[in-house]
């Protein structure tokens, strides 16, 4: 990410921009890289190619799954800088360190939250396979659009104002709604393009609940784990799964995501998969 951005920044080295360029870094510095995890171990498996593979195909310009992965990273920071905002989560904390918006002035907070949206999808304009290109800017439209991420975030103000309304399987459709339609693209997409076109309906349920599993560990770490041992802002939220079932409910239902994600992976024998489903399970930030 620091390279590909080292090197895009190189074509206009404007001292004016120097402090841009600082709050662009510093919003992409942190992010856990879960969805580009997924996308890159996915093609690997369903590809039977290797990372040197990746780096001999690529000698003199990032292969089009790197770039993929960037893209999709650059769009995921898009998103946790605008969920920040005080007008949505009125989040300050983030892996010990200021959010965004609270750390620089919010005119510059806007610029960084539109470079990021339109760098991701230049990056997938650089894309060696046009025709690949058009499938997957179709998909990454709709991942960001009002049926992906902009529909959650509706919803999700929609029940912070009216909690009455919000049930134990509304929420769980929250959430499906909020991380579904980016995972889908980031696994799914590349599964297909990668030459692997049967079973894959397997993997659906895989998908889905990886991340929902990721939610819930979240709704536990706000009311079991403080500020300083998450690094982030922690409150018992009225529309989180440990307000309608519970700690130990939840914890439970941790489990049950986790071990259905365990077996669906199971054929695939992937160390990297399987270690990803025990951090999210068991992290503590």
């Amino acid at each position: 990410m620091k390279s590909y951005l080292d090197n895009y920044f190189l074509e206009n080295n404007n001292e004016i921009l120097n402090d841009f360029k600082e709050q662009v870094y510093y919003s992409v510095a942190w992010w856990k890289r879960i969805r580009s995890i997924l996308a890159l171990e996915f093609y690997l498996l369903f590809s039977n190619k290797t990372l040197v593979d990746i780096e001999l195909e690529s000698k003199e310009e990032l292969h089009d799954i790197i770039k993929f992965c960037i893209a999709l990273e650059l769009l995921h920071s898009y998103s946790l800088v605008h969920d920040d905002l005080p007008a949505m989560d009125n989040d300050e904390y983030r892996r010990w360190e200021l959010t965004t918006w609270k750390k620089y002035w919010e005119a510059n907070w806007v610029l960084v939250w539109d470079l990021l949206n339109s760098l991701a999808f230049e990056i997938l304009w650089e894309l060696k396979d046009q025709i690949v290109w058009l499938k997957l800017i179709k998909k990454f439209w709709k991942s960001v659009g009002l049926y992906g991420m902009i529909w959650w975030q509706v919803l999700d103000l929609y029940y912070e104002k009216n909690n009455k309304d919000l049930t134990l399987e509304k929420l769980v459709e929250v959430h499906n709604k909020k991380t579904w339609a980016l995972i889908e693209f980031s696994v799914f997409w590349w599964i297909l393009l990668s030459g692997f076109k049967w079973s894959l309906e397997k993997y659906l349920d895989f998908w889905k609940k990886i991340w929902l599993a990721f939610q819930v560990k979240d709704d536990l770490l706000d009311v079991e784990w403080t500020k300083e041992e998450t690094g982030k802002s922690v409150w018992w939220e009225q529309k989180g799964f440990v307000y309608f079932i519970w700690i130990q409910k939840t914890r439970d239902y941790l489990n049950e995501l986790s071990n259905v994600c365990l077996t669906t992976i199971k054929s695939l024998k992937s160390q990297k998969l399987e270690f990803l489903v025990w951090y999210i399970r068991d992290r503590k930030k």
